[in-house]
């Protein structure tokens, strides 16, 4: 196949995965291929909808599971065999997280991977497009978040000959909620290479945490992947917000502007699944003057789901299918 869309998900997000689903098929493509890799066995209510769209399909590759959990299983010993030993307690995300790889393995040429918890405003096509130029694309705005946190500075101590200054470092860092790239970017034999040079002490540069976002990022920037980061390009007209926390998105008929330009995604980043489901979970009881009960709940059952930003347009596409008035 030539492009396609990847997903990680399981039951527990079934309501974002909905929502995204509806979103690409209403601002994009219906016919879009899309795989969806498991984040683990919970997947009664995600095979069911692979049975109902005709552009789903579930990957089911053990090989390249096995091969990845291998791999940062190694990372993992690694890195608590290190800081273990400087008597510094560790901080890493679910091993599960990073089943995402798995894409570079895929039955797709050129690949978008997104998370669940996103909704789509229009084409994707820019996004492969610069696939022609680029190995690995993204849009985001986390070296700002990777500058403050520290980050940065212990990659620079790795990286520094390859960049004049952390600031120019910075620039390649990037968010794991939306990446495009190519199949094979990322070899078995890479990983044998970065787990010899993390060995050699490139772990030490993992100070602040261990997540799969970090670990991305250390693959693309230690093979050398050519990037792209749309919101780097001044001159491009999909350089726009994407975050859920910023307020000043105009809705315009379902879909969200940042100051005139369409965004080409949302990320919902931080809003937890079970607020998400809470909403869900109100909206589907279909109660009278529901609206200005939802403060009253939220009080009462500390659901805290009034509160989330851009909670209608995310219901619009999570029933935008079903028939039910949102």
């Amino acid at each position: 196949m030539n492009n396609g869309i990847y997903l990680l998900a399981n039951d527990n997000v079934y309501d974002q995965l909905v929502a995204l689903l509806n979103s690409i098929e209403a601002n994009y493509k219906s016919d879009i291929p899309i795989c969806i890799i498991p984040f683990n066995e919970k997947l009664d209510l995600i095979k069911k909808e692979v049975s109902q769209r005709k552009n789903l399909l579930l990957f089911e590759d053990q090989a390249s599971l096995r091969k990845w959990e291998n791999f940062i299983a190694k990372w993992h010993e690694l890195y608590n065999n290190y800081f273990s030993q400087l008597g510094i307690k560790t901080k890493t995300n679910t091993i599960s997280m990073h089943k995402r790889y798995c894409a570079f393995d895929g039955p797709f040429d050129r690949f978008l991977y997104i998370d669940c918890d996103t909704l789509i405003f229009q084409s994707l096509d820019h996004v492969f497009r610069k696939l022609d130029e680029y190995d690995f694309i993204v849009h985001d705005f986390q070296r700002e978040t990777s500058l403050r946190r520290k980050e940065v500075s212990h990659f620079f101590e790795v990286f520094k000959e390859d960049y004049e200054s952390e600031e120019a470092l910075s620039k390649n860092f990037h968010c794991s909620g939306f990446w495009a790239s190519k199949k094979g970017a990322i070899q078995e034999k890479d990983l044998e290479y970065f787990l010899e040079e993390l060995g050699n002490g490139d772990i030490k540069i993992f100070q602040t945490w261990l997540s799969e976002q970090l670990i991305l990022n250390y693959m693309m920037l230690k093979k050398g992947l050519k990037f792209y980061n749309f919101t780097l390009d001044e001159s491009s007209n999909y350089n726009t917000g994407v975050c859920v926390t910023s307020q000043h998105f105009e809705d315009q008929n379902h879909v969200l502007y940042d100051k005139g330009k369409k965004l080409t995604y949302l990320h919902y980043m931080g809003i937890k699944n079970e607020r998400l489901q809470k909403l869900c979970e109100w909206e589907k009881m279909n109660l009278p003057y529901k609206n200005n009960l939802l403060p009253l709940a939220d009080k009462l059952l500390k659901w805290q789901v009034a509160s989330i930003p851009y909670k209608d347009i995310f219901l619009y596409y999570r029933f935008l299918n079903e028939g039910e008035k949102v």
